[in-house]
């Protein structure tokens, strides 16, 4: 009977855990901050172009969103190759989340 010590884990959870959380707080406040950004850019063409100093080119602008969705796809690849070891990865992901709840 093999008996494992789990206080060796104690470690990783908390670092896990305090990283995650700051990490996922961070992430919604860029998130919010890059949200309006965006809003800010688009609104400006569109008014820029109900007044006649612009033409936008829509074909052209869905691609750039398009883009932009890959690179995100991309991106949240890499995040999970991060997040491999169980008991780090786990408290991570449950003080990412609070984080991301409380910021």
């Amino acid at each position: 009977m093999i008996i494992m010590d789990f206080t060796q884990f104690i470690p990783d959870i908390g670092s896990g855990f305090i990283i995650g959380f700051v990490i996922g707080w961070a992430a919604k406040k860029a998130i919010k901050i890059v949200a309006f950004l965006i809003g800010i850019y688009i609104l400006s063409l569109l008014y820029l172009a109900k007044i006649g100093v612009i033409s936008i080119n829509k074909e052209a602008f869905s691609a750039l969103l398009g883009n932009l969705e890959n690179s995100l796809l991309i991106f949240g690849d890499k995040i999970v190759g991060l997040v491999h070891s169980l008991s780090f990865g786990t408290s991570f992901l449950v003080g990412f989340g609070l984080g991301f709840k409380k910021g």
